[in-house]
């Protein structure tokens, strides 16, 4: 039996190393790869990590628009703070909004979510109807009265908040996205993508003290 060479061992693992880049999953932990890298720059500041992680999100996962929030260590309040594919106009009027802890239960006086994990849940535009002044914050308001056509439909109101937790499971703020450019909900593995990046980005929240103590 001949026996195979080493240099045909190592062209082999090379190749399949090769093929394996383009594969769709490896784009992904190269998205992984990249934020721990950004993360660990010297000088880089939170604010401009996540405005990053806004961007990038968005471009791999091809949402509609993404927002960012997070817990200000100074009145213990969560707002949103960056945020990519939003009209000006309705991103004025969403980082106005003010929350407190209580706003992100399954089931509030103002919201109603449906749970997929422990750190995501959905909010479907016909649980939760906006109020005239709301519509401001829409980002695309002329679509609003669409009707859904199938389970995998994403309404215009339609969106998704994954939670950023820390060590103790206390929330440091949360990623929230809409479907996709083509109008569908995100595929579940972006949305565990996306748990991922939350769980990248509460390491560097939390090393950086931005949440209140």
């Amino acid at each position: 039996m001949q026996q195979v060479s080493t240099d045909a061992v190592r062209r082999k693992l090379k190749f399949d190393y090769g093929r394996v880049r383009n594969d769709p999953t490896s784009k992904t932990m190269e998205l992984f790869q990249y934020l721990l890298k950004q993360s660990q720059k010297v000088g880089i500041s939170s604010q401009e990590l996540v405005q990053e992680t806004a961007n990038i999100l968005q471009k791999q996962f091809r949402l509609r628009w993404i927002m960012i929030g997070l817990l200000s260590p100074v009145d213990g309040l969560y707002r949103y703070e960056v945020h990519a594919g939003m009209r000006p106009d309705a991103w004025e009027s969403q980082r106005k909004r003010v929350y407190k802890y209580e706003d992100f239960q399954l089931v509030t006086k103002n919201y109603s979510a449906g749970e997929i994990s422990k750190q995501t849940r959905v909010y479907l535009q016909e649980e939760n109807p906006l109020g005239k002044d709301d519509l401001a914050t829409v980002n695309r308001p002329v679509l609003m009265g669409l009707s859904r056509k199938s389970e995998e439909d994403a309404s215009e109101n339609d969106f998704l908040d994954t939670l950023i937790l820390g060590p103790r499971d206390e929330l440091l703020g949360w990623i929230e996205y809409s479907g996709t450019i083509t109008n569908n909900f995100p595929e579940p593995m972006t949305i565990r993508s996306i748990e991922v990046v939350a769980s990248i980005l509460s390491c560097d929240l939390g090393s950086k003290s931005w949440h209140a103590k």
